[in-house]
């Protein structure tokens, strides 16, 4: 359907929209919400050995997600995030004021909260795969760990959850901050791939690469799952 503008210039009534997220990228992001709200369930209420299948979940996700973004699609990969921290303040001013232009990827802030939250989920999966409790539950690499390795894995991954939370706490006010305020659909755009811009389609999905992922996601998987608990 087209309309004619105040130009008497004939234009689209559909908003153009661009192909942003690959599904690879939206699967994980909702598969890692789905970890970590299984990681927090669980170890609150003492299912010690749903917390550890659900910690393999979360690092195979985060294997994956390493991979995609050296090998995956234009905005997928480390390449199509904006990490200038000269970018970042002046980012954040202008999503206060509500003058913020819509990128088609992450901005500076947001490629730089992505990041921070991927090191602190890897931090936190390394740290339980080498902490115990000393009483009943021993992380798979405990024994194999010397004994520096056991004692920083004692003091963060009983903290790290807190900065897990503050990030995941601050990225939700983020997301609906910028639908109410800036009315971007950055929900909508992690379900079906696409933001309303123009000529800003992704790159296409390499299956060579995806296969090869998936099977370095898959080995890691299996293995973990190999070990005693």
């Amino acid at each position: 359907m087209t309309t004619v503008n105040q130009n008497g210039q004939l234009q689209s009534a559909t908003p153009v929209e661009s192909d942003v997220w690959d599904l690879p990228v939206r699967l994980v992001h909702w598969l890692l919400v789905l970890c970590l709200v299984t990681l927090f369930v669980s170890v609150n209420n003492g299912w010690m050995s749903l917390h550890f299948y659900a910690g393999y979940a979360l690092s195979a996700l985060l294997v994956f997600r390493l991979l995609w973004a050296l090998v995956g699609t234009t905005y997928a990969r480390f390449s199509g995030f904006d990490l200038s921290l000269r970018r970042v303040l002046p980012t954040l001013r202008d999503l206060v004021a509500g003058r913020h232009q819509s990128p088609a990827g992450h901005n500076a802030a947001g490629s730089w909260m992505v990041l921070l939250l991927l090191l602190v989920l890897a931090a936190q999966v390394l740290s339980g795969l080498v902490y115990s409790d000393d009483v009943f539950w021993y992380g798979p690499w405990f024994f194999a760990a010397p004994e520096w390795a056991q004692a920083l894995a004692a003091r963060l991954h009983p903290r790290l959850p807190a900065l897990i939370l503050a990030l995941a706490g601050t990225h939700i006010v983020a997301v609906l901050y910028h639908r109410i305020r800036l009315k971007e659909p950055l929900i909508g755009a992690m379900v079906h791939g696409r933001k309303p811009l123009a000529g800003a389609d992704r790159s296409a999905v390499s299956r060579v690469w995806l296969v090869l992922s998936l099977l370095v996601t898959a080995v890691w998987g299996f293995w973990l799952v190999s070990l005693p608990i």
